[in-house]
């Protein structure tokens, strides 16, 4: 019997894989902006990513064909606002409805988390914790989460980069005690690295200090806004969202 399902759990996706390749055959392009390379959620030379493929398969499965266009973070708002696209993947903080923005539901979730060693043994659950640990946060961390990382800006101990690949391998080099990312990109960066051969990869442990962001694509229609939101829940209810995160992270 869980063979069965499993087996119709799979002929489910593939279907609605068939169905998302013909739709996109007939379909008219919908012009969206996206981060110029937030891997794994974006990648620019193939067009692909989390974030790309999960709007991508929830446009076309309403008749709708996604056309990237990659740009800088802090132009993925402003394009839109100019008029010269169809949709924004996210606001970047300004309120889009200011400018005609209908907002969707969301179609990524951050999860910020911060990661030690395994073998180190360390406990941390609250800001005090991190005090006399070597913490690499990503670019512009202390911002997001005041709370847990202001009080460590000047400290010697605290860095924030915008390469992430280097986050990953200070860890496992032992370089920082503290790493403060995404789970979903240190998990594909982890994987990466890995491959390369060059450090060995430990076990890690990962700590939940914050809830969740979720990023919401805006758009000028209220029919394509719709489209997208009937398309996404049809890709999470059927499991082929999920399956769309894990080919990239797992």
């Amino acid at each position: 019997m869980r063979h069965s399902v499993r087996a119709l759990r799979g002929f489910a996706i593939f279907a609605m894989a068939i169905c998302v390749w013909v739709q996109n055959a007939r379909a008219e392009a919908i012009t969206m902006t996206f981060g110029a390379s937030i891997p794994p959620y974006a990648f620019p030379d193939t067009a692909s990513g989390i974030e790309v493929d999960i709007i991508r398969e929830a446009l076309a499965l309403k008749g709708h064909a996604l056309e990237p266009v990659f740009v800088p973070a802090r132009r993925i708002a402003f394009e839109f606002i100019q008029g010269k696209v169809d949709a924004a993947s996210k606001d970047q903080g300004e309120d889009l409805t200011q400018h005609g923005g209908l907002y969707g539901d969301v179609s990524v979730k951050f999860q910020d988390v911060i990661f030690s060693l395994e073998e180190r043994g360390l406990s941390i659950s609250d800001p005090a914790d991190l005090e006399q640990l070597r913490v690499v946060a990503f670019q512009n961390a202390s911002k997001h989460y005041a709370d847990w990382l202001s009080p460590l800006e000047g400290a010697d101990n605290y860095t924030e980069t915008a390469d992430q690949t280097l986050q990953v391998k200070m860890l496992h080099r032992g370089r920082a005690d503290v790493i403060v990312a995404d789970r979903n990109i240190v998990q594909y960066l982890t994987k990466l690295v890995a491959q390369e051969g060059k450090i060995g990869i430990k076990p890690v442990t990962i700590t939940n200090f914050a809830d969740p962001w979720g990023y919401r694509p805006v758009f000028k229609t209220e029919a394509l806004r719709d489209d997208f939101n009937a398309g996404l829940e049809t890709l999470i209810s059927s499991g082929r969202y999920q399956e769309i995160v894990d080919n990239y992270v797992n």
